[in-house]
């Protein structure tokens, strides 16, 4: 009778930690490759995954543009290669966008551009809108996608469910053997005893079965440094961190729909290393004679006026506005837009700087310049900051990581034609490289350490 349990057990075991192992590394090797992740690494930095364009032509019914799908994916992976086939459409995209090549992705297999061209679709298939990225309430970075994750949970759960019932059916079948063998007696030892046993049999089964145990132990070690290494990369990166502002300010109106230049309002951008925050008598410029929004009424064009220091109802600026006393000037607003909510929500900014709350920052120790970049780079806001024309309130487009400022250092060529920035630039590289070379950013001293951390 022993020995029979003993069998059983073990090989009751023996299948439970096989089925476990198989089913790690199937979750881990057959994953299919995320084309949401691919998409947000790889492209999204150049295309939009609808109409509109960015950096590149909208991605949406990509699939129909070209005469078939092994063209495109070559195109995707090479760009610059692809071209000499002479391919009509390949060659008049390359010279509609000024004769750009998109970059070569040789990292990505067949497999993953087919995963990225689905999650294009099926993005496009959802809404007709493009959405903006997700809110968090208190400003917080979104939560990545931990799918394999969950699949991990699942699995792990539904392994509980299968020992605890292979237990129930061992211990249903010992009792059918002990009335079978006329044995009356019944086992009223309790749940932790019973456990006991069982560990000590699992014990003896893993000495017999060492190579087994040491796989599996293996597997699951590799999966958990897997979790700890994303985690450790997620350290920092704030991709789609979305504050509120204290003024509701719309980029998909001012930029978007009536179409003002970002240098109009970050003026910094073309002679700073800073973009600078738009000062109020920036925005007075317009809002002396727009005084009601389309959107949000008088309310958030009030918080400009309570700041500065602006009589609506004159048409001037309050001379010594803030020496002023603080009742006399709440009571000015309160006449002007009623004592009720929209007051309230102005009477915080009487007197008071607008504190704007910064979203993108790199740590103290990189350095960035933006005139740099935008002024003699030729670098659109887009490519960083991503499409802010369509943002009602902006969140952090890029990583703005180390890897994803190389990767970009690396593909980027250097605009060297009617920019004297770079003229004895030029003549030095002209004469140092072969006659036809790329000369990107990498080549000019993009990839040393001195030129960003100092």
């Amino acid at each position: 009778m022993t020995d029979f349990m003993n069998k059983f057990l073990g090989y009751t075991m023996h299948r439970v930690m096989v089925l476990s192992l198989f089913s790690l590394i199937s979750i881990t090797a057959f994953a299919q490759p995320d084309g949401g992740k691919l998409f947000d690494s790889q492209c999204k930095r150049c295309h939009n995954i609808g109409e509109a364009k960015l950096v590149g032509p909208g991605l949406k019914d990509v699939r129909s543009r070209w005469s078939s799908e092994d063209n495109l994916i070559a195109w995707i992976q090479n760009s610059a290669e692809y071209l000499k086939t002479g391919d009509a459409y390949a060659v008049g995209l390359y010279e509609k966008y000024n004769k750009s090549a998109m970059p070569a992705f040789p990292t990505l297999s067949k497999e993953d551009v087919v995963a990225i061209l689905d999650y294009v679709d099926a993005e496009n298939s959802k809404a007709p809108e493009v959405a903006v990225a997700p809110t968090g309430t208190e400003g917080t970075a979104k939560e990545e996608d931990n799918s394999l994750m969950y699949v991990l949970i699942a699995v792990a759960v539904i392994l509980s469910i299968l020992i605890y019932s292979l237990y129930s059916m061992s211990s249903s079948l010992i009792t059918v053997l002990k009335h079978r063998d006329g044995e009356d007696s019944v086992d009223d030892r309790s749940m932790l005893d019973k456990a006991e046993d069982c560990l000590k049999g699992m014990g003896s089964w893993a000495k017999e079965n060492k190579k087994i145990v040491g796989l599996l132990v293996t597997v699951v070690v590799l999966i958990g440094l897997k979790f700890v290494w994303d985690s450790l990369l997620g350290i920092g990166v704030y991709t789609n961190y979305q504050p509120h502002q204290p003024i509701k300010f719309s980029h998909k109106i001012h930029a978007g729909e009536i179409g003002i230049a970002c240098v109009y309002c970050h003026t910094g951008v073309t002679e700073s290393k800073q973009a600078t925050i738009p000062s109020a008598s920036t925005c007075m410029n317009c809002h002396k004679g727009v005084k009601e929004g389309a959107q949000y009424g008088k309310v958030e064009i009030a918080k400009i006026y309570a700041s500065i220091g602006f009589d609506p109802e004159k048409d001037a600026y309050i001379e010594n506005y803030n020496q002023k006393p603080y009742e006399e000037m709440a009571s000015l607003y309160e006449n002007w837009l009623g004592d009720g909510d929209a007051y309230r929500q102005v009477q915080s900014f009487i007197q008071k700087p607008i504190s704007w709350v910064q979203i993108h920052k790199l740590p103290d120790h990189a350095y960035f310049n933006h005139a740099q970049h935008y002024k003699v780079g030729g670098i659109e806001c887009e490519t960083c900051h991503g499409p802010v024309q369509e943002m009602e309130e902006v969140y952090q487009y890029s990583p703005l990581t180390m890897g994803w400022c190389i990767n970009c250092h690396r593909d980027t060529k250097v605009k060297f034609e009617e920019n004297p920035y770079y003229d004895k630039l030029h003549d030095y590289l002209s004469k140092r490289y072969k006659e036809g070379a790329q000369f990107t950013v990498s080549r000019i001293g993009g990839l040393e350490c001195g030129k960003c951390h100092y």
